[in-house]
């Protein structure tokens, strides 16, 4: 099940080294449809390379027909920015996936959702939090988001389900791959009752670059982001930075001061966010009345905005830009130029694309935008 609008973009996505940014901001201006009336012809391929600034390569047929077979399955979809079924609060935030694939039933994406994130080596204190947080949100009617990852998400979902809820889980890989290989079952039950959703193709493989991409739809779905037990440079705290980002509510649930799990959550605290007890610190402090629209400068040019974003760069992501180059560098190569961790690459190198300055050209493939 998908519209076709979604059919385009499958198409236009399915088209190699050429990043989501470029076409998104394309799609602004051209009609989906027309681009993919382009990139059917030679000739169209070199217009739409002159309009991008980038060689645009014919679609892959064989990403493209697994995409098509795939929303074809009895309760698989996609469903496209620009669709009434495309969640509202994810698209307003800065570069929104232009499509959602989907297994299950994508309505609950409407529902006011909050996240739950955390570790995937959780001790059982911070387990059992992010079952009874998901059981009680989800008691309370919210869909409860989280990445199906082991640990904290797994629980969180776990706990919205057995509390009759409605959960959703976003992947860093395609819906119908198992990963975690233990959480199959899982997914099979959220998806019977909510849904499993990617921005990434069916068959996409769950590779590390793909997740701190997959975190900025965590907390563009949710009116808040509730971190349970994390590291300070894991995952779970780089979904509450885009929270802030996005202008949501950011929670932290405090733990033992020797336990390794709270130094996340209580540098939270510390810094923005709402400490958390219950579920019901977490409903007092979302907004009444939703949220406001994230405020864009649409109005300047390219190079004015691209101005913008490097004057508010940190260090790190200065010293990653200067990395880059016009032709793409693996991760493994810009981690040896920087001299910092593939973990803490990924989120920098994921923050400069947002920004418009860096961009993905697939395959851990990075360079400088346009």
């Amino acid at each position: 099940m998908c519209s076709g609008n979604a059919l385009y973009w499958m198409e236009i996505l399915s088209v190699k080294g050429i990043g989501m940014g470029r076409w998104l901001s394309l799609g602004e201006a051209v009609d989906p449809a027309r681009i993919v009336s382009m990139l059917r012809s030679a000739g169209g391929r070199a217009e739409l390379g002159r309009m991008i600034g980038g060689e645009v390569g014919p679609p892959d047929a064989e990403s493209l027909a697994l995409a098509r077979a795939f929303v074809e399955k009895r309760g698989c979809g996609a469903i496209c920015i620009g669709d009434p079924s495309y969640p509202a609060l994810l698209a307003e935030i800065p570069m929104p996936p232009p499509i959602l694939f989907f297994r299950g039933d994508a309505s609950v994406l409407a529902t006011p959702a909050v996240c739950v994130v955390g570790s995937r080596r959780a001790a059982r204190r911070g387990l059992l939090a992010a079952k009874r947080i998901g059981g009680d949100l989800a008691g309370a009617g919210f869909l409860v988001v989280s990445g199906m990852a082991r640990g904290i998400d797994s629980m969180a979902h776990v706990g919205a389900m057995a509390a009759g809820g409605k959960t959703a889980a976003v992947l860093g890989c395609g819906v119908d791959v198992p990963y975690p290989p233990e959480n199959l079952s899982l997914s099979v039950e959220i998806s019977a009752s909510g849904c499993v959703v990617s921005e990434f193709p069916p068959g996409t493989p769950p590779l590390r670059h793909n997740f701190p991409r997959r975190n900025r739809i965590l907390s563009g779905l949710s009116l808040g982001v509730v971190v349970v037990e994390a590291d300070l440079d894991s995952g779970a705290m780089g979904t509450a930075a885009w929270a802030a980002d996005h202008g949501r509510e950011v929670f932290a649930v405090p733990g033992p001061v020797e336990h390794p799990g709270s130094r996340g959550p209580h540098r939270l605290i510390r810094e923005w966010a709402c400490l958390v007890e219950s579920a019901s610190d977490i409903m007092e402090g979302l907004p009444r009345q939703g949220i406001l629209p994230l405020t864009r400068e649409d109005s300047s040019g390219p190079v004015e905005r691209g101005n913008r974003a490097e004057r508010a760069l940190s260090d790190g992501e200065r010293e990653v830009l200067a990395a880059l180059g016009a032709d793409p560098k693996h991760v493994d190569e810009l981690v040896r130029i920087c001299h910092i961790s593939a973990t803490s690459i990924l989120p920098v190198l994921l923050s400069l694309e947002m920004k418009g300055l860096a961009e993905s050209c697939g395959g851990g493939m990075f360079a400088l935008a346009g």
